[in-house]
């Protein structure tokens, strides 16, 4: 559906000094119906539409994920090498949920029986 207001004018003179001049206005709306002719359009439109929403959030939800692992491996480096923000800091945050966990060690090598 369109809607489409409109004024429309007009004027008329006369060479002859001694005549009148007229003139005209007119306003009004003008609406409009359209119907598409071709049903498929409208659905390839729709999915064309899905498919872009689709690929943006899949784009934000990797770069969220990005986002967290260099989070996940800055902190846990700092973390190793004994840095902190201090804890009245904006950032003190930042990796509260990240915890560092020392691998086990292997097992010692059994010593060899001596002959």
């Amino acid at each position: 559906m369109s809607i489409s207001p409109f004024i429309m004018g007009s004027r008329n003179y006369n060479w002859d000094p001694d005549s009148f001049e007229t003139g005209a206005g007119n306003a009004g709306l003008s609406l409009g119906f359209n119907f598409p002719l071709d049903g498929s359009l409208l659905e390839q439109c729709k999915s064309a539409a899905e498919a872009q929403i689709a690929r943006n959030q899949a784009e934000a939800d990797k770069a969220r994920l990005d986002f967290e692992l260099v989070r996940l491996l800055r902190c846990g480096e700092a973390m190793k090498a004994g840095i902190r923000f201090h804890p009245n800091s904006p950032y003190a945050g930042i990796c509260s949920d990240i915890v560092v966990v020392q691998p086990p060690q292997p097992p010692a090598p059994e010593p060899k029986p001596s002959l």
